[in-house]
């Protein structure tokens, strides 16, 4: 079972000796983005950050909770991230033919999952107080970068809100992860992703002319961050997913000012609605790319309530030139995401999102027995999915024990291609390079297994280290 709030997974990182209490005084603008980018950076990640003492608030703020593998395996209960591909193996097997316009359903339908719907609760989550009168300026939420917000003057971000949203008829919630700027106390911009249930759920509420609930989450149960970043199939429910990850349903407590519900457990809840078609240009923003993403228009959302746990932790996260901790975050949906190519593609073998690639859908594909021009075909069945329609490069090796790395990978690239190797998507720029080798076999050149015994057994008669 998976951390159940946020505190628990603090003291459980403490107790392993993987977070870095700073008992100095920091600034959320900059300064704790500056420190959470130098440590991240660090081999494996470096530890988890908390920050008792940020300037102008009482409530400290985590960084780089889920910033190696061996976290984001204690956030979700496993001991390897390869339990996460079985037992979506295990799941999708039910399905005798996965249908992917339809794969969202499908799920839904499974007893297998649907056993991990949220329990409801009728009354507000009674660990909370709510806030007289509510004003975000109390919580110490960051600057990253110097240039966030320049367009509008408001530098600070919620970096790690779980935004909750349903349809007008209170059906298909959704639970994403967004880019959140605070403009005043009691207003935020929210930058929608295009097509995810967020955008969808916005735009049914401005047809029907109606102001759009929604409720931003701090913390609470890892599984249920994970869910909200996960690009999870159609109307998937996340919290449902979150249960399936944590192997137990979460539970659900209404709101205090709008008829959502949101999971039990968290640090702070925050209220408001989102007049339809209403927009204010957020940005620009330091992101996962490494670039600034330019400033646009976003729906403005006004508060009507908050309420937080007394002794509230504020999570954040830093995105930017990888490494950083979305990069290791994004490695479970790999290990998920490997289940659904199984069934869809039995050809694959194995798949790696290489930290500098996984923003732009791109990765280094592993194929068992390829044949000749079988890439060719491959590519277009992945770009027809929802997980690769933007991927600038797929990258086709042949599966083997070495592990999937970038560096061996593009070694492949090289030596194991010609210009009849690379495939262009015509009406965009996608490519992908089949490195397979499967029109050229040739033989790569090992150690002999005889020769390897031999030096292991005189390693250290050699005095080498």
């Amino acid at each position: 079972m998976s951390a159940n709030d946020l505190h628990h997974f603090i003291a459980t990182l403490e107790a392993d000796h993987e977070l870095s209490r700073i008992t100095a005084e920091v600034d959320p603008l900059l300064e704790i983005a500056a420190i959470t980018d130098r440590v991240c950076k660090q081999q494996d990640g470096g530890r988890a950050l908390l920050f008792e003492q940020p300037a102008g608030s009482t409530f400290p703020v985590a960084t780089n909770l889920f910033g190696s593998e061996k976290r984001t395996c204690q956030a979700l209960g496993v001991t390897t991230l390869g339990e996460l591909t079985a037992r979506m193996n295990a799941l999708l097997g039910q399905i005798v033919e996965l249908d992917v316009p339809t794969l969202d359903r499908q799920i839904a339908a499974l007893p297998e999952f649907s056993r991990f719907a949220p329990h409801a609760d009728m009354e507000p989550d009674p660990s909370l107080v709510g806030m007289n009168p509510p004003n975000l300026a109390h919580f110490p939420f960051l600057q990253s970068w110097p240039g966030d917000g320049e367009a509008s003057g408001h530098q600070r971000y919620i970096t790690l809100p779980q935004v909750f949203t349903c349809d007008p008829d209170g059906a298909t919630p959704n639970c994403g992860l967004y880019r959140v700027q605070l403009r005043s106390g009691l207003e935020v911009a929210i930058q929608w992703k295009a097509g995810s249930g967020g955008a969808r759920h916005a735009e049914q509420y401005r047809l029907a002319g109606k102001a759009m609930p929604v409720a931003i989450v701090l913390g609470g149960d890892p599984a249920t961050l994970f869910s909200a970043m996960f690009p999870l199939p159609g109307d998937l429910d996340e919290i449902t997913f979150a249960g399936f990850l944590r192997n137990s349903p979460l539970t659900t407590a209404p709101c205090r000012s709008i008829p959502l519900h949101v999971p039990t457990g968290v640090e702070v809840v925050i209220e408001g609605y989102v007049e339809p078609g209403e927009t204010v240009m957020e940005g620009p923003f330091g992101n996962h790319t490494g670039f600034y993403s330019p400033a646009a228009p976003a729906a403005l959302m006004r508060i009507t309530a908050i309420s937080h746990r007394l002794d509230a932790v504020i999570p954040a996260t830093l995105v930017g030139p990888p490494p950083m901790e979305d990069c290791w975050m994004a490695r479970a949906w790999e290990r998920l995401l490997l289940a659904f190519l199984h069934r869809l593609v039995p050809e694959i073998n194995d798949i790696h999102f290489p930290a500098e690639w996984i923003f732009h859908q791109s990765a280094i594909i592993s194929l068992d027995n390829p044949q000749p021009g079988v890439v060719r075909n491959i590519s277009g069945q992945l770009w027809a999915l929802p997980w690769f329609r933007s991927a600038r490069l797929l990258l086709f090796v042949t599966a083997d024990t070495e592990p999937l790395t970038l560096s061996r990978s593009a070694w492949r690239g090289i030596n194991m291609t010609d210009t009849n190797d690379i495939i262009h998507d015509q009406t965009t720029a996608r490519i992908a390079i089949d490195a397979t080798g499967s029109h050229m076999p040739r033989a790569a050149v090992h150690v002999s297994d005889a020769t390897a015994t031999l030096v292991a057994g005189r390693w250290k008669e050699y005095g080498l280290p």
